[in-house]
């Protein structure tokens, strides 16, 4: 199930902290979080690592953090990123489930099948080698990640006082998958989200995920995507290009250069995913281009609405046709 094509028409905006460091204070992660919600940002991408980098410590744990940042606002979405190799889809459905709840409905997952030689070496046991088949392992990923999510129909729960009866045995789903790669039986633990499915991105280049995600993110425009975005932002162009520079020139159709009125006129009217490697970048963009959006306020209090996707029908509870064919019979 992919809906990739995105068709809202308004300006979002997304913020990736791909490669900013956030191992400070959590103050300073709330305080960040709190600043680019009331400017107006839709959603916060929160990276993850599961190995030491070359050059020191990698970011906090994208779940554990998202929790923590989820208490502390009220409307930005918050997306965690997990890569199929180095998590197990029960464990990973559930945590992402919690937080669904626990954020109101404001939650993503950010899939991802790439793998690393640091990350291969923290997570191999007996039976398991994660740079063995890594596309085989993503593949069965998210699907059976999404029917842990329906294992449980959203009334499964009928509390009747007069029985006794709590909850409706019937809407609760053993999913049973026996894959090449994975095996799980399932149900979850944790009742249904409250967006159903939390809102699962990849990018459009990882293949073997894109086709079960929601939202699919490019480097390059392209209809029905996220578009992934750099920015390079100074009061006059010179002072821009110097930014960029100083960066070491990164290249690409996704690095963004000028003033915030230059930057602004290519992002309206899009779904854009924005990149930043520093917090001056970060400020900078908050600051002085984001206002310039003339973004609208956001419909709805999930972050499904807020993106403009449809609701995720449950897969497990019987739909009206197969009813109407089962009272024929």
């Amino acid at each position: 199930m992919r809906s990739g094509a995105y068709s809202s028409s308004a300006t979002i905006v997304g913020y990736h902290l791909s490669g900013m460091d956030l191992t400070g204070p959590s103050s300073e992660l709330v305080a960040t979080a709190r600043t680019v919600e009331e400017a107006g940002a839709d959603y916060l991408v929160l990276p993850d690592r599961t190995a030491a980098r070359p050059d020191g410590a990698s970011p906090p744990a994208a779940l554990i953090a998202a929790a923590f940042l989820a208490a502390h606002t009220s409307e930005i979405g918050i997306v965690v990123t997990a890569a199929t190799g180095y998590h197990e889809p029960y464990s990973l459905a559930r945590q992402i489930a919690s937080l669904d709840h626990i954020s109101a409905g404001r939650v993503g997952w950010f899939a991802d099948s790439a793998t690393d030689a640091a990350s291969d070496a923290n997570h191999r046991r007996e039976g398991h080698d994660p740079a063995a088949a890594p596309e085989t392992r993503a593949l069965e990923f998210v699907p059976l990640v999404r029917d842990l999510w329906d294992s449980w129909e959203d009334d499964a729960f009928v509390h009747e006082k007069d029985t006794g009866r709590f909850v409706d045995p019937a809407k609760i789903h053993v999913v049973d998958h026996v894959g090449t790669a994975l095996a799980v039986r399932g149900p979850l633990n944790v009742i249904r989200p409250p967006q159903g499915h939390p809102v699962v991105f990849a990018r459009a280049a990882d293949t073997s995920v894109a086709h079960h995600a929601d939202v699919l993110v490019s480097d390059v425009p392209q209809q029905g995507h996220i578009l992934a975005v750099e920015p390079f932002v100074a009061a006059d162009e010179v002072a821009a290009r110097e930014l960029h520079a100083a960066a070491g020139s990164p290249a690409g159709g996704d690095v963004l250069v000028g003033t915030p009125e230059q930057v602004a006129a290519q992002l309206r009217d899009r779904h854009v995913l924005v990149r930043f490697t520093t917090r001056a970048q970060l400020v900078a963009f908050t600051t002085h281009v984001l206002p310039l959006l003339d973004k609208s306020a956001p419909t709805g209090a999930t972050l499904r609405e807020r993106l403009g996707l449809p609701a995720v029908a449950n897969r497990f509870a019987p739909t009206q046709d197969k009813e109407l064919i089962g009272n024929a019979r």
